[in-house]
């Protein structure tokens, strides 16, 4: 947003913090400098903006964050200019009010006063009254798409949380499903508000891309990508939400197919921090599954999960600079490593100790690679 007649761009909230609040602080500073000099007026002149912007700024419903800081320090900046008035007045200087200046003054300069502030407001150099009314317009507006925003973005979230757990559950048609309502949900109702007010990206909706991320890399890891005929070569049921039997579960989720989607593969564009927000989050599922498949004594599955977990490891340590949200989720990366690790080598325990390790898994799968093309 454009401010009127400026040669420069600012946001509503870049002028409300700088033009407004800002300017009550320097004017807070401005009029100790005055007080020290014994200037009365000045100081006087500098507490009625003060009270001006604040008394104005109180139609804004600020939430808490950078503004609702800068707003705070507007009144302690009243607060001091208040006080500098008292302290000049205990002092002996003439700290005179509105109503003393009206009671000395003939009517005709209380006329000539009156006027020249009603010119001053119409004009617009003592207060820009329709600019600070359009940003109150707009930012009402954000607050609504926002409130809208973040309604619709639960069901988006919560259609790409259950299609990981319907993954794990082995109801890979309900998966891929909930998987499609997610990406409708964030093409027709989520990114029509986000392409309207970009700022509301971050937030909820970055939220839900990563949450989509992740379901849509576990997804492909786990099944394969559908241009492969991975989808159809691993016996996914015709039905919808049926479930898989026991030899047909182990057999679609024993080997995973391994393939990582890049940024520019997915159907919605991601930015950088939401793709690898998703990135570090699929190595969770990527160690749950491995547990799954330990526990079925899996050696192969879970060597695939240790080889994707670490190489997304060492892909994301090797960036020269990643975003930081990102840092935060690399120490539960480094976990599922080192416990998928441990679990490799407690199995390599039981095959040494004589514990037949479950070699038919392979065998099945590569039988079912045999006839895949139906």
């Amino acid at each position: 947003y454009r401010l009127r007649n400026a040669s420069f761009g600012a946001t509503d909230e870049e002028y409300l913090a700088g033009a407004c609040m800002g300017l009550c602080r320097e004017l807070e500073r401005y009029a100790m400098g005055r007080a020290t000099a014994r200037d009365v007026d000045s100081v006087k002149l500098a507490r009625d903006l003060v009270s001006e912007i604040l008394d104005y700024l109180l139609q804004f419903d600020f939430r808490n964050g950078y503004l609702r800081r800068k707003y705070d320090g507007t009144k302690y900046a009243l607060k001091t200019l208040e006080t500098l008035l008292y302290e000049l007045s205990v002092t002996g200087a003439a700290v005179t009010t509105e109503d003393d200046d009206n009671a000395g003054s003939s009517p005709e300069a209380k006329k000539i006063k009156l006027d020249s502030t009603k010119e001053l407001d119409a004009s617009g150099t003592l207060k820009p009254q329709e600019e600070l009314d359009a940003i109150r317009t707009r930012m009402e507006h954000r607050d609504e798409l926002r409130e809208k925003l973040i309604k619709k973005c639960r069901d988006g979230q919560k259609a790409a949380k259950q299609a990981i757990y319907a993954l794990h559950r082995g109801d890979l048609k309900r998966s891929l499903k909930l998987l499609q309502q997610c990406e409708e949900c964030i093409q027709k109702e989520l990114l029509p508000i986000v392409e309207e007010e970009p700022p509301l990206r971050s937030g909820s909706f970055a939220n839900v891309m990563e949450e989509y991320a992740e379901a849509k890399l576990f997804f492909v890891w786990l099944l394969g990508r559908e241009d492969e005929g991975g989808v159809k070569t691993l016996g996914m049921p015709t039905a919808e939400g049926e479930l898989l039997l026991p030899q047909d579960f182990a057999l679609a989720r024993a080997v995973p197919k391994g393939a990582l989607l890049l940024p520019e593969d997915f159907l919605i564009a991601l930015q950088p921090e939401e793709y690898l927000g998703g990135l570090c989050d699929l190595t969770g599922e990527i160690g749950r599954y491995a547990v799954q498949r330990g526990t079925s004594r899996d050696h192969d599955g879970v060597q695939a999960c240790l080889e994707a977990n670490s190489a997304i490891s060492l892909a994301i340590q090797t960036l020269e600079r990643s975003p930081g949200g990102i840092n935060k989720k690399m120490d539960q990366l480094r976990r599922s490593v080192e416990k998928i690790e441990r679990m490799t080598y407690e199995m390599s325990l039981s095959n040494a100790a004589g514990i037949n390790m479950n070699t038919e898994v392979t065998g099945t799968v590569e039988n079912a690679d045999d006839g895949g093309g139906d």
